[in-house]
């Protein structure tokens, strides 16, 4: 994306700009939705633990 920026010469320092900016918001995301994505899968775990808990409770 750098490389196509660039190429506009006339424009550049904005292109540029816009382009860092992007990607900064972009990491940003990613690593909000992974924390996102780490948290369901701890609580996923948690809750099927309670659930086969149960489960042998009731074959008991």
């Amino acid at each position: 994306m750098y490389w196509l920026v660039k190429q506009d010469k006339r424009k550049y320092a904005w292109g540029i700009t816009i382009v860092t900016l992007l990607a900064i918001l972009a990491i940003y995301i990613s690593l909000k939705a992974s924390k996102n994505a780490i948290e369901n899968y701890k609580q996923h775990q948690l809750d099927s633990r309670e659930i086969e808990k149960e489960e042998r409770e009731q074959q008991q």
